[in-house]
């Protein structure tokens, strides 16, 4: 039932944002150039973590129209990494690691925590290690649901602090 409503969440994501996407060129060019670093994530990744960040940090586009206002980068930011299916990493990586490029631009002071929990494992008597990354404004997610960040260990964080 979860996976239901999240995948009903998502499409409403894209719904919402259809209209604006066809009205607006610097939309569509935004998204794309989203689309564009989410695929070049894994690449960027192979580098140790606070040199990928610092590589995100670093990044500028150079183009010919601001950022638009940081609810509607937040959700073309994360419509980008819904769609790239095909990536290797998580949804929760792309779309923090995302979210965290464009709102930092925009001068939005987020931190990307990453962490990890065990969780029941194939067997009973085995545990996994599972990750997650978020981000936070101060100590408070960002949009993000608790029961998505609750319970995990934070190992990292970006920017430190």
């Amino acid at each position: 039932m979860n996976a239901f409503l999240t995948r009903l969440r998502h499409l409403w994501l894209g719904l919402r944002l259809l209209p604006g996407l066809l009205a607006s060129t610097q939309q569509r060019q935004l998204l794309a150039e989203m689309r564009h670093l989410c695929r070049e994530l894994p690449i960027i990744l192979k580098q140790p973590i606070p040199q990928a960040m610092a590589e995100l940090e670093m990044m500028g586009e150079e183009r010919p129209f601001p950022l638009p206002p940081e609810a509607q980068t937040r959700q073309l930011a994360d419509l980008a990494a819904l769609l790239d299916r095909r990536s290797p990493l998580g949804l929760c990586l792309r779309r923090s690691l995302l979210r965290y490029r464009y709102l930092h631009e925009l001068g939005v002071p987020v931190t990307v925590l990453f962490g990890a929990k065990f969780a029941p494992g194939a067997a009973p008597d085995k545990k996994k290690v599972t990750g997650h990354a978020w981000l936070v404004v101060g100590e408070r997610p960002y949009h993000e649901d608790d029961a998505n960040w609750q319970g995990y260990t934070v190992m990292l964080r970006w920017p430190h602090s």
